[in-house]
C-alpha cells in the first residue's frame, strides 16, 4: 500500500530526456533489460454532428491510421521509457483532416530512501480531439493544438511510515487560431504522507501555481491551496481514495488596456476521489473530480466531473465496456459567462481474431449545453489492430 516516492524532472523539449535516457542506460554497469513494442491500427468512423453545434450540424465520415511505438529500459535501480504515436485522420470534409503526433519520455532512478525521475512531453493534435472536455467549441474546421509539458521535484522517506515530496510542473498550450487563447501554467506541490494502518495512508499537501494566458489583454492568476486525503485498500477487490481542499485565487488583468479591470479574489474547493472494484471477469471504476484549470477561452474555469467505467470479459477472446461521463464548467470570475453542461456515453466491444489481430467497434453519444443552445452527436467507429508481441533483450 505504501508507495515509494518519485521525483519528477523534465524540460520542454526532448534533448534533456534523451540525455537522461542515455545516462540511465549506462549507469552503474548494471544488467539492463530492454523492450520495444509497436502497434498498427486503422479504422473508419461516422459522426452525425462533428462540430457539436445546435445549428449548422456537420456530418462526417472518414478513416484513420495510427502507429504507436514504445521503448523501455529497466535495471535494478533505473528505468526509462520513450513512447510515440503518429496518427492521420482523413474525412470527406477536409477541414477536419489532421496529422497528429504524441511524444512522451520518462526516466527514473531508485535510491535507498527515495527516487528521482524525469519526463517530457509534446502533443500536436486538433480541437476535434481536445475541446469537448475543454471549451466545447470544436469548430467548423479542426484547429491545430500544441501542448508541451514538463516538471521537476523530489521525495524522501522520512521514517518507515512517513515520507515527504516536492513536485514542480510546467505546461504550455498554443492554438493555431485566434478563436482560442493559449497560455502557460507553472505549479508546485509540497506533500507529506503517513502510513496510518497497513491498508490506509493519509496525505497533506499544499500547492501554488500561476496561470498566464496569451491574449492581447493578458490575464494572470495566482493560486494557493491546501488539501488533505487518504488512500485505502478496503478488501482484496475494493480500493478507494479521496482528497479535498480549498484554493485561493488572485487574478490580475493587463493594466495597459484602455479599459483596465480591477484585480479579483476568489475561493473554490477542490475534490479528487476514485473507487475501483474488481472481480474475475469485470472491473468497475468511478471518479469524482472538481478542479480549477485554464481553458481555450483564456480564463480559469471550475470543472466538476463524475465518470464511471465498466469493463467485462466476455471470453478469452472478447470484451465489452461501458463508460458514462457527466460534467459542468463555470468561469471562476462571476463577470464571465461561459458555463457549460456536458455528458458522454460510450459503448464498445472487442474481439481477438488471432494472436496479433483484433477488431473493435465503439458507439459514442455526446451532449452539451453551453448557453447558446443544446447540441448532441452520435458517432460510430470500427477499428482493426495489429499488435504483435514485443521484442525483449538484455545485456
Amino acid at each position: 500500500m505504501f508507495r515509494q516516492p518519485q521525483i519528477v524532472f523534465c524540460h520542454a523539449g526532448f534533448s534533456p530526456v534523451y540525455i537522461l535516457l542515455a545516462f540511465l542506460a549506462s549507469a552503474g554497469g548494471q544488467a539492463n533489460e530492454y523492450s520495444v513494442d509497436y502497434q498498427v491500427n486503422g479504422g473508419a468512423s461516422y459522426n452525425d454532428n462533428e462540430s457539436l453545434t445546435a445549428e449548422d450540424e456537420k456530418a462526417t465520415s472518414g478513416i484513420q491510421i495510427g502507429l504507436p511505438i514504445s521503448f523501455s529500459m529497466r535495471s535494478e535501480r533505473a528505468s526509462a521509457s520513450f513512447a510515440s504515436e503518429l496518427k492521420s485522420f482523413k474525412f470527406d470534409d477536409s477541414g477536419y483532416n489532421s496529422n497528429d503526433q504524441n511524444f512522451q519520455g520518462n526516466a527514473a532512478y531508485q535510491m535507498e530512501r527515495g527516487s528521482v525521475s524525469g519526463n517530457a512531453g509534446y502533443v500536436r493534435g486538433s480541437t476535434r480531439g481536445t475541446e469537448f472536455l475543454d471549451t466545447g467549441r470544436i469548430g467548423g474546421v479542426a484547429t491545430r493544438v500544441e501542448r508541451v509539458s514538463a516538471g521537476g521535484g523530489g521525495g524522501y522517506i522520512l521514517t518507515d511510515k512517513s515520507r515527504a515530496s516536492i513536485n514542480l510542473s510546467y505546461g504550455q498550450t498554443d492554438y493555431a487560431s485566434p478563436r482560442y487563447i493559449g497560455g502557460e501554467v507553472i505549479a508546485g506541490v509540497f506533500a507529506g504522507y503517513h502510513q496510518w494502518t497497513e491498508r490506509t495512508s493519509l496525505s497533506l499537501r499544499g500547492n501554488v501555481s500561476r496561470y498566464q494566458n496569451n491574449a492581447d489583454r493578458q490575464t494572470t492568476s495566482d493560486i494557493i491551496g491546501s488539501q488533505a486525503g487518504f488512500e485505502s485498500i478496503l478488501s482484496e477487490n475494493l480500493d478507494v481514495a479521496l482528497t479535498g481542499g480549498i484554493s485561493y485565487i488572485t487574478t490580475s488583468f493587463d493594466t495597459n488596456s484602455a479599459t483596465p479591470r480591477p484585480d479579483t479574489d476568489s475561493t473554490a474547493y477542490v475534490v479528487n476521489g476514485t473507487l475501483n472494484y474488481r472481480q474475475e471477469r469485470y472491473l468497475v471504476s468511478a471518479i469524482l473530480l472538481r478542479n480549477i484549470r485554464p481553458t481555450g477561452n483564456g480564463d480559469l474555469n471550475i470543472f466538476d466531473q463524475a465518470k464511471i467505467d465498466y469493463r467485462y470479459k466476455l471470453s478469452d477472446l472478447s470484451g465489452f465496456k461501458v463508460s458514462l461521463l457527466v460534467g459542468n464548467t463555470e468561469a471562476l470570475q462571476d463577470s464571465i459567462d461561459d458555463g457549460r453542461k456536458f455528458a458522454k456515453i460510450g459503448l464498445g466491444i472487442s474481439y481477438k481474431l488471432a494472436s496479433s489481430w483484433a477488431v473493435s467497434s465503439e458507439y459514442t453519444y455526446r451532449y452539451q449545453d453551453n448557453g447558446r443552445g443544446a447540441a448532441q452527436s452520435n458517432a460510430l467507429k470500427i477499428n482493426l489492430t495489429f499488435d504483435p508481441e514485443g521484442y525483449i533483450w538484455s545485456r
